[in-house]
């Protein structure tokens, strides 16, 4: 293995990472989620196999990339600690005023 292949794989995959979460979160993200270093392992380890990988890193592969495309397309919303600002316009909330439908003893 060339010196320097393992850092580049990591390097792909973040690229590839980033490529997915960009269309729903605002990036760098302020606090990695848990298993997102999980997905750039798997993808990472597929690609420094190459025509070696077992079925097995094939697998978590796919399963990494199936998951990225959950996340990209709203299915899935990363888990952190820190709440992300979408890009999406369509999850604005819009709140108002009205007159009270109940009172404090709970009668309308």
């Amino acid at each position: 293995m060339p010196a320097g292949a393992v850092n580049q794989a990591l390097l792909d995959a973040d690229a590839l990472i980033n490529g997915y979460l960009a269309s729903r979160y605002t990036l760098p993200l302020s606090s990695v989620p848990q298993n997102l270093p999980q997905i750039a392992c798997a993808i990472a380890r597929y690609q420094l196999l190459g025509d070696a990988a077992t079925e097995r890193a094939r697998s978590d592969y796919e399963d990494a990339v199936a998951w990225l495309k959950d996340v990209s397309h709203g299915r899935v919303k990363l888990q952190s600690d820190v709440a992300q600002v979408s890009n999406s316009a369509q999850e604005v909330v819009m709140l108002s005023g009205g007159n009270a439908v109940f009172k404090r003893d709970g009668r309308p």
